[in-house]
Parts: structure tokens; C-alpha cells; sequence
């Protein structure tokens, strides 16, 4: 059965604003919408990956008005010849999103072997991989996917990290440090930690990677046994905005005997007035800001 958009959906899905989606409609005709038993407008999945595919040819250089005599398989064609030129992988990202809305496995492994082939491994997990978890989350904070649609692209996205994980030598000797990575109590969502696992791996660092759902107090476990330089985590839906401060306040405590750093992201955080108070705790505004700075 074929998903049903909003226009505001295809807005936050592409981030083309609404008033020129309306423009592409009703002035180049290149999205269609459909109307329901009861006359309330949508847009299907051919008219959302015609949205996605009209913004890489803009990023390419393109005009609306040449794309618009383009038919719809000239523009797959050539958002897919686009892609590779334009250093932002907005046609892998956007093949990602539909692969996610339509629970299209063989679509996720075609873009997949495609990222791998065209850019290698390392760009693969390290830049598109990275912003599709960070996409992906923002999706499912704001409803735009469905649980069952984000269980199904996180499960996916976790083997292909466990397995390219699993594929990175352990070094003798780490580059900068040993890090340990965990989820505080009722934290599911692992996907940026896995994520930092492999770029810290890759990079030649010792990683502990503790998982999901760990009180912070079996921390000390391996702060006793290990020298552990880092302590690394993710905030997405836990610990609650209330408890957040004496959570941090606590943490940093722990830490303060070992001079630990702790690098702390996540949705939480933009819920929260963090201001610069604890002596071991940095916060970063996204995966990508904290893989750069560790």
C-alpha cells in the first residue's frame, strides 16, 4: 500500500519548503497530489521521491523550469549522474529516506552497494551513514516516520555497523586514548553510539562499547580496570529533562578522580539551558560535531 504525504510531511522530509512545493505543483506540475474519499489532499511516494530527486538536480546546478521538461525516469537518471559531483550525498540520503518509508530492503541494499562502490567503506559509514542516523532521529522526534518504520532502518543500519565494527583491526597501542561508550538507564536508541564506536575503531582507539540501558554507576566496573581516558554518550530520549542536571552533576563526580572527559550529545540537550558548569562534561550539538572533537 502506497504512503500518504502531507504537505508539510514532504516539507520536513526534503526541506523544501512548502510554498515552493506548491510552486513545483501548481507551475511545473512535477508533483501530483491525490485526494481522499473525503476531498483532503496528499501526495503519494512517487510524488515525494520526484521532490527528492528535484533537489539534487538543483544542487547540481539545474533550474526548476529545465527539470521540469525532464520526464520522471530522465530525472532519476539524473539525480543518480548528479550525486557523485555535488560532495553531499543528497541522492544516497534521499534513496535512504525512501528506503525507510517504504520498508524496501532490496532498495537499502542497492543504495548500500552503491555508497560502498562509489565512495568506499569509510566515507560510507563515516559521512552518509553518520547523517542518516542523525536524519533518521529527527525524523522519528518529530512523527515523520513511524516506530515500525524507524525499528526497521535502525535494525538494518546496526548489522551493517556491528559488521563493519567487527571488520576493524584492535590496535596494540591506541592513537589517543581508550574510550568507553554506554547508554544511560532506559537509552534504546544506539545508533549514534555504534556509529562513534566505528570512527573512534577506525581511527585506531581503544573502545568499550558498553551498550544500552546502563546505570551509570557500573561504569566504575571498568573505570577501576581500565585506564579510560573518554567517556562518550548519547541522550536521545533519556534521562528525563527534569533529572538531567543532578544526572550530570553525579557523572561528573564520578569522573572528576580520574580526570575523565566526557563527551556528551543528543535531543535532550536542546531541551535543556546547559550552561558551562561541570568540570569534566562537554557538550556537542550533534554526532558529527563530537566524533570531531574526541
Amino acid at each position: 500500500m502506497e504512503s500518504r504525504y502531507s504537505i508539510k510531511d514532504l516539507e520536513q522530509l526534503s526541506g523544501i519548503k512548502a510554498h515552493t512545493l506548491r510552486a513545483w505543483e501548481q507551475r511545473h506540475k512535477l508533483i501530483i497530489p491525490k485526494r481522499t474519499s473525503t476531498n483532503i489532499r496528499y501526495y503519494g511516494d512517487d510524488d515525494l521521491r520526484m521532490v527528492l530527486n528535484t533537489s539534487v538536480l538543483l544542487e547540481s546546478g539545474l533550474k526548476i523550469g529545465q527539470i521540469a521538461k525532464f520526464s520522471a525516469d530522465e530525472i532519476s537518471n539524473k539525480a543518480l549522474e548528479a550525486s557523485p559531483y555535488t560532495g553531499q550525498y543528497t541522492y544516497e540520503l534521499n534513496e535512504l529516506k525512501m528506503s525507510t518509508l517504504n520498508f524496501d530492503l532490496p532498495r537499502f541494499e542497492a543504495v548500500m552497494a552503491h555508497c560502498i562502490t562509489k565512495f568506499g567503506v569509510h566515507k560510507t559509514f563515516q559521512d552518509i551513514i553518520g547523517d542518516y542516523i542523525q536524519e533518521l532521529g529527527k525524523y522519528w522526534l518529530a512523527g515523520n516516520v513511524s516506530i515500525s518504520q524507524e525499528h526497521f532502518m535502525s535494525s538494518l543500519i546496526r548489522q551493517k555497523l556491528f559488521a563493519a565494527i567487527d571488520g576493524l583491526e584492535s590496535p596494540s597501542k591506541p592513537v589517543k586514548g581508550t574510550y568507553a561508550l554506554f547508554l544511560p538507564t532506559n537509552e534504546l536508541h544506539e545508533l549514534g553510539l555504534l556509529y562513534l564506536t566505528y570512527v573512534l575503531k577506525e581511527r585506531g582507539e581503544h573502545v568499550f562499547y558498553l551498550g544500552q540501558s546502563l546505570p551509570k554507576e557500573y561504569l566504575q566496573d571498568l573505570l577501576h580496570h581500565q585506564p579510560v581516558t573518554h567517556v562518550i554518550s548519547t541522550f536521545t530520549t533519556h534521562p528525563d529533562v527534569e533529572q538531567l542536571e543532578d544526572y550530570l552533576t553525579e557523572l561528573d563526580e564520578m569522573v572528576d578522580q580520574n580526570s575523565i572527559k566526557v563527551h556528551l550529545t543528543g535531543y535532550q540537550f536542546q531541551q535543556f539551558d546547559i550552561k558551562p558548569r561541570w568540570n569534566n562534561i562537554e557538550i556537542h550539538q550533534s554526532l558529527k560535531d563530537l566524533s570531531a572533537a574526541v
